[in-house]
């Protein structure tokens, strides 16, 4: 049941995310998609009665393999990995916690709160990078 739940809640987040990007533009990568991705996956598992972790470690696989096919330089070999990690993460955050308080609620937002974190991580990260590649930095307006 868990592999059946990741691959229903990779397409749907796929298209989520394609609408969001539409309508919110880049914002909505530390905002709406990652509050979608965790919701999904994390209320479909629990009420399904499947795995969270494995849910959202093949979650990760599956974004992972697109994240492959996207990009075509060595960048893909660490997005892929970084995809699997971080969506087993996110997992494990919301599986311990919801064992550790019994709340599903409690549960989901340290996933969603993970997922945030992370992304706004990773956006900051490029962000540098881009600026220092292109001799500006990032944190001087």
């Amino acid at each position: 049941m868990a592999y059946i739940i990741a691959i229903l809640m990779a397409g749907l987040s796929f298209l989520l995310n394609r609408l969001f990007l539409r309508y919110l533009g880049p914002v909505s990568i530390i905002s709406a998609g990652p509050v979608v991705e965790e919701a999904a996956k994390t209320l479909f598992a629990y009420y399904m009665g499947a795995d969270l972790i494995t849910v959202h470690t093949v979650f990760g696989v599956i974004e992972a393999g697109y994240d492959w096919l996207q990009r075509s330089t060595s960048g893909g070999i660490t997005a892929s990995f970084l995809s699997i990690v971080g969506h087993s993460l996110f997992g494990a955050g919301s599986a311990g916690v919801l064992i550790l308080t019994s709340s599903l609620w409690l549960g989901l937002a340290a996933g969603i709160a993970l997922h945030l974190a992370y992304n706004v991580a990773v956006v900051r990260l490029l962000a540098n990078k881009t600026a220092n590649n292109s001799g500006k930095r990032g944190d001087n307006p």
